[in-house]
C-alpha cells in the first residue's frame, strides 16, 4: 500500500469549528498533545506494522481522537468526522446508514475493550462498509 494522505492538527482543529459553530458546545481544546499524538498513532502503525489497510488507519485515528478527549465538547463528532474524511481523500466512502454509524461512534466511545481489540472491531466495521472508489 502506498502511503495514505494523512490529515494533520490544522485538519483536526477545522473539523472541530466547524462541528461547534453547527451544533454548538464549548469550543476549547484540553490536550493539544493528544490531538497529535492520535494522528502520530496511525502514522507509525503505517510505517512499522506489516501491511497495514486503510480501514485499520482510520479507526486508528477514530479510536484516539475519541478515547483521548481531546476537545471540551465534540470529541465523537471529530472523530466521525475525521475517519470520514480521512477515508475520503484516500479514495474510500463510509457507506454505512446513518443510524448505524451514530451507534458504532457510540460504542466505540463507551467500549471498555482493550485499545487493540477496539482498534481491530472498528476496523472490521469499517471494512464492512467502506466503498473504494476505482
Amino acid at each position: 500500500m502506498k502511503e495514505p494522505t494523512w490529515l494533520n492538527g490544522a485538519d483536526i482543529y477545522e473539523i472541530h469549528k466547524e462541528i461547534i459553530a453547527i451544533f454548538g458546545g464549548q469550543s476549547g481544546i484540553l490536550n493539544p498533545g493528544l490531538i497529535i499524538s492520535s494522528l502520530n498513532k496511525a502514522k507509525n502503525l503505517f510505517h512499522y506494522t506489516e501491511s497495514p489497510d486503510l480501514c485499520q488507519l482510520a479507526a486508528v485515528y477514530g479510536y484516539g481522537l475519541i478515547k483521548n478527549h481531546c476537545f471540551l465538547d465534540g470529541n465523537k463528532q471529530v472523530a466521525l468526522i475525521a475517519v470520514y474524511t480521512f477515508l475520503a481523500i484516500n479514495g474510500f466512502e463510509l457507506i454505512a446508514p446513518e443510524q448505524d454509524v451514530i451507534q458504532t461512534f457510540s460504542d466505540l466511545a463507551g467500549t471498555q475493550a482493550s485499545q487493540a481489540v477496539a482498534i481491530e472491531t472498528f476496523a472490521q466495521w469499517l471494512r464492512q462498509n467502506t466503498h473504494h472508489h476505482h
